[in-house]
């Protein structure tokens, strides 16, 4: 009846234990027993985790001990005692993940890569690049973004960006939304390069933040998905790419 109890710490025969009690309500320890079917050691182990839950209460009548539950409403902060252990462990994982990837990075060799869909996905893509603090280095197109997305990017992102002072370097092809993008420069820290966009035909954006890349599809209409690739040679190395792209557009 009570199997998602489980879930909030208890084990199966604690369960079973406390949906027994809630049936009978307060009887002695040894009646107990026998109507659980279970070894003497294991309820009274059983027992003991019980009560540090606060889900049931020991008292001594007549010399002998008896066991009653307390009401249901407990489970409640059960419950949330759960979810504030696991929120702590969330934040601690957040804290160290980047330490322990780096770790992985190092020791396996291999890049790490995630995908996002979708323009909630994409959004986390965009988050992720404020995580480090560093300048962050983009070549795009602004032709044909998804609305919804680009809404987002030009005001929420962009706001949060210059708030955490972190700076942006661009290659933007030329068509669409461009010259605006260049126009509004120095209030959102950016630097800008506008070079043609039949030199240089970008279909998406490419940013390149600490030790990560993304590549990031917001063409409207297509299949919004993108990916972030977490090694640092291939941070390095697209980089240089960047740095070859914005010598090549600055001299026509």
């Amino acid at each position: 009846m009570l199997p998602f109890l489980e879930t909030l710490g208890l084990t199966k025969k604690e369960v079973d234990l406390y949906e027994l009690l809630l049936e009978k309500g307060e009887i002695p320890v040894g009646q107990l027993i026998r109507a659980s079917g279970l070894k003497r050691a294991t309820v009274y182990k059983s027992l003991y985790s019980l009560e540090s839950k606060a889900l049931i209460t020991k008292r001594t009548l007549r010399k002998k001990l008896h066991v009653k539950p307390e009401s249901p409403t407990q489970l409640t902060a059960l419950a949330e005692k759960q979810i504030k252990s696991i929120e702590r462990a969330r934040k601690d994982l957040h804290a160290i993940l980047p330490q322990l990837t780096q770790t992985y990075i190092t020791t396996v060799e291999k890049p790490v890569v995630t995908v996002y869909e979708g323009v909630e996905g994409l959004k986390k893509i965009y988050e992720d690049t404020l995580a480090q603090g560093k300048v962050i280095y983009s070549a795009l197109t602004t032709k044909d973004v998804e609305p919804a997305l680009f809404k987002w990017v030009t005001t929420t992102y962009t706001r949060k960006r210059v708030k955490l002072n972190i700076p942006v370097k661009v290659i933007v092809a030329t068509g669409g939304w461009a010259q605006e993008y260049v126009r509004r420069n120095t209030k959102e820290l950016r630097e800008t390069i506008l070079v043609s966009d039949k030199q240089f035909p970008f279909q998406h954006e490419v940013l390149i933040y600490g030790d990560k890349v993304a590549f990031v599809d917001f063409k409207k209409g297509g299949s919004l998905i993108g990916i972030i690739i977490h090694h640092p040679s291939i941070a390095k190395t697209m980089l240089a790419l960047w740095n070859l792209a914005l010598y090549k557009g600055s001299k026509g």
